[in-house]
């Protein structure tokens, strides 16, 4: 069902400039003020391609969707792009150490068929929103390029593709071996290989595959397909407007992390803890966990310690009461009856959609102004941030949970619904500007 093409990708020349400078977050990471930082580090990084400032005053042209495709003419001409003398495919290893371990991943980039949702043969797992998908499809109508990866799941029980890439290692290029700032090591390989990349595809070929991150481009690169179409009429389906560069990953691949993502809470004028507690009480078993000291910062490791080791578990701190927390769910049986959601058992099932449910929602009955997640909920990825954020008042209280797994993510997607907002969060990202796939 992925059917899969070598292409002449675009890359930095390594050899002539510094990579570490050059490389970036993904384009929906970027804050302004990594933007700049971007800029600042070099002439040449990839952000004055994947997300150019508005205003640019030292460029004449003043479009940054026609600045990035000059830029990318530029950079080619001078040999500061080159671009591969074969069709290849490209293996991509991220090597980095998450609580104290250290994990490696591999994954294959490639051109893959656009197709439709309703094909089932690419699946979803989040809604999309209009205004990055314009963003992006100016770019891509700029430039004719897939400027970024995007990061792609598959199932192999039994790795026969990652040993296949293992194989292809022996007799491949590397293009790159570069340390971002984060310590995250990122390895590239070209596989020109012919006979290679020929099983690779026929191993590929039977795979459904999962969208992890970079929705809305894919969904940018199916409206351009369709513009491209509608123009030219008549074409054979193998133009390369017809793919989009992927990362793909197997899905078993124990390289793969999903970090959780903490919900901060504000507006509960008549909370207290005795109704918080009376609250809750009807889903959860409610244990306390004082923190009197706030230097004292292993109170904190011992609430992750006691949520990794429990399904269906949750902690809750609120700095006016100097306490977690810790919710265990009483009974499976209460989610049926309580989440009338219409959707699938795999789905109530989901911390994330208990925590919404039995929890957050349960809140509006703490204050009498309205209360939705749009204006009461805040969204943060860094437990301690989240912590000092409620420590200086700034909310009231933060929600922790245990990450969602990634065989929860293909239940969901195969019953064809799309995982609750902020749920997932792969770590670590696919670096921009380690290859490029021009579509001509």
């Amino acid at each position: 069902m992925a059917e899969l093409q070598p292409f002449r990708g675009i890359r930095y020349n390594s050899k002539k400039l510094p990579l570490e400078k050059l490389i970036t977050e993904p384009y929906d990471r970027i804050t302004p003020e990594m933007q700049e930082e971007y800029y600042q580090r070099h002439p040449y990084n990839i952000v004055r391609i994947i997300l150019g400032k508005d205003v640019e005053p030292n460029h004449p042209e003043k479009d940054k969707y026609k600045r990035a495709k000059l830029y990318l003419d530029e950079w080619l001409k001078k040999g500061i792009f080159i671009r591969e003398d074969k069709d290849s495919f490209y293996i991509y290893e991220q090597e980095f150490k998450i609580d104290g371990e250290i994990k490696k991943r591999k994954g294959l980039i490639a051109r893959v068929k656009l197709e439709d949702f309703s094909s089932k043969k690419v699946l979803p797992h989040e809604k999309t929103f209009p205004k990055p998908k314009e963003d992006r499809l100016n770019l891509l109508r700029a430039t004719n390029s897939n400027t970024e990866q995007i990061f792609l799941l598959y199932e192999d029980p039994d790795f026969l593709v990652n040993k296949k890439i293992d194989e292809a290692l022996h007799s491949s290029l590397q293009a790159c071996d570069v340390k971002d700032e984060d310590g995250i090591i990122h390895r590239l390989w070209v596989i020109k290989d012919e006979k290679i990349i020929q099983d690779i595809q026929r191993l590929m070929a039977d795979k459904i595959l999962i969208i992890a991150d970079g929705h809305h481009r894919y969904e940018t690169s199916l409206n351009y397909r369709d513009e491209m179409i509608k123009k030219l009429g008549k074409v054979k389906g193998d133009e390369p407007f017809n793919y989009i560069m992927m990362t793909l990953f197997n899905l078993d691949d124990p390289g793969l992390v999903i970090l959780p993502t903490y919900r901060l809470v504000k507006g509960l004028e008549k909370l207290s803890e005795a109704d918080f507690k009376n609250l809750l009480a009807p889903y959860f078993e409610i244990e306390e966990k004082l923190w009197s000291n706030l230097n004292d910062k292993s109170i904190i490791e011992e609430v992750k310690n006691i949520l990794s080791g429990e399904n269906h578990i949750f902690a809750v701190y609120i700095s006016e009461f100097k306490k977690f927390f810790i919710l265990r769910l009483k009974s499976g049986d209460i989610l049926d009856k309580e989440i009338n959601s219409g959707k699938s058992k795999e789905w109530k099932r989901l911390d994330v959609s208990i925590l919404h449910s039995l929890i957050i929602d349960k809140f509006s009955a703490l204050t009498d102004r309205e209360f939705s997640v749009e204006k009461n909920v805040s969204y943060i990825r860094n437990l301690y941030a989240g912590i000092e954020k409620v420590n200086r008042k700034e909310y009231q209280m933060i929600c922790l949970l245990n990450p969602v797994s990634l065989h929860q993510i293909r239940d969901i997607v195969k019953n064809g619904e799309l995982m609750p907002h902020k749920s997932t969060d792969f770590y670590p990202k696919l670096k921009s500007g380690l290859i490029i796939n021009p579509l001509f």
